[in-house]
């Protein structure tokens, strides 16, 4: 109990502290690949600890920092993400973007803060525990379909480890709250594009034409059938084009239109199917229309599975900190994505939702201009990141 009564202290003394790298990180969002500031910022806050940082890790702006506690034992890692997104931010806060068209709108800069936190943290606690934690600042987590994570597993840093834990702020959840789910937790993740060329002619003559516009209109519509009639209605699944572009004038036949979207699974063959159909009624079309189409199917993240005996411990953990009250209800998973799934494929983990809306506080979501949040949930991820990794660091 004296250690559990000086971890909770410990979080309060590194409160302020939190606060305070958070919204430095939020004034300073960078782009995935970009991300030099915010890892300077890291290195610099993590001067004066008795700990092994690598900056400019696995050939990008990644820090990574290894703390070993009184005694060999297990190997812990605990990860954050550090990059933003290309949105104009309208939060109105005070330490809001400085960066145009720039914004930490998916809470990346909470991650990094609270992360930060649990270093200095468990720092202060590293003759109470025998063992070695890993700590995982990566870069590029929104460039799917490469993604950071892909090259700390490449770079041997996760070779050693037995368990590793991550949290996302999820705006749903209340502050106070944490969402924990054995199995699937976040979807797989892959980039769809398409390329229709048609023929060019005046509009008042679209019979010497090929219409690629019309064609792509029917190669959208075609495509919903896909999931309501072509995917076993218990494989959730979802395809969405969010970008298209096309033609050059009002009064010209389009000859070209470039469609952009994701679709979204949990299992392989959903996946295969998506893309077998795709290509069929690109098929189809060209058919139809005498275009010439072009699909380009990138695999991208895996899902994100919790295993059950780290699932079972991070719930565990959730309960005994903050009470039965804390444990959110998780009945479905989320068909987000998320790049933590390559740390699951070569050890065992859990991934968590960190409730961070205020209670009375209205819901912005995640990559919304609005989104920010609730700074009292900062001190509660600190002391779930530190006492997961306490607490794994004592399995057997």
């Amino acid at each position: 109990m004296a250690g559990e009564d000086k971890l909770r202290d410990l979080v309060r003394t590194y409160t302020d502290c939190v606060r305070t790298w958070r919204r430095k990180i939020h004034e300073i969002p960078e782009l995935s690949g970009e991300e030099v500031e915010t890892a300077a910022l890291v290195v610099s806050a993590l001067q004066g600890l008795h700990v092994e940082v690598t900056s400019q890790a696995a050939g990008g702006n990644g820090v990574l920092v290894v703390l070993h506690g009184r005694n060999p034992g297990r190997t812990i890692a605990l990860r954050a993400d550090m990059d933003a997104l290309s949105i104009e931010e309208k939060t109105g806060l005070s330490f809001a973007s400085q960066h145009p068209g720039k914004m930490h709108a998916c809470g990346h800069d909470a991650h990094v803060a609270m992360l930060l936190g649990a270093v200095h943290v468990l720092h202060d606690m590293r003759n109470q525990f025998d063992g070695t934690i890993k700590f995982i600042f990566q870069p590029a987590e929104e460039k799917s379909p490469e993604g950071g994570a892909k090259n700390i597993v490449a770079s041997g840093f996760l070779d050693d480890v037995d368990a590793i834990y991550g949290l996302h702020v999820w705006p749903t959840l209340r502050t106070g709250e944490v969402g924990v789910r054995t199995g699937p937790v976040m979807a797989a993740s892959d980039h769809v594009s398409i390329q229709i060329v048609g023929k060019p002619s005046h509009a008042a003559m679209p019979h010497r034409g090929i219409d690629a516009i019309a064609a792509a209109g029917q190669c959208i519509t075609a495509a919903q059938n896909i999931i309501s009639r072509q995917i076993n209605p218990l494989h959730p699944a979802v395809l969405t084009f969010g970008k298209i572009s096309g033609g050059s004038r009002y009064n010209i036949v389009a000859d070209t239109v470039d469609i952009e979207g994701t679709c979204r699974t949990y299992h392989k063959e959903t996946q295969d199917a998506v893309e077998m159909h795709l290509k069929q009624i690109l098929k189809g079309i060209d058919a139809a229309f005498g275009t010439t189409s072009r699909l380009q199917y990138d695999r991208g993240y895996d899902a994100v599975f919790n295993s059950t005996a780290q699932a079972a411990l991070a719930a565990a953990v959730v309960t005994e900190r903050f009470g039965h009250i804390a444990l959110a209800d998780v009945p479905e998973p989320a068909m987000t994505a998320e790049d933590f799934s390559g740390y699951l494929k070569v050890c065992a983990g859990a991934f968590l939702w960190l409730g961070v809306t205020a209670e009375e506080a209205e819901i912005y979501p995640l990559h919304n201009a609005c989104f920010s949040v609730d700074e009292n949930s900062l001190p509660i991820g600190v002391e779930l990141l530190s006492a997961l990794a306490l607490s794994a660091l004592k399995q057997k």
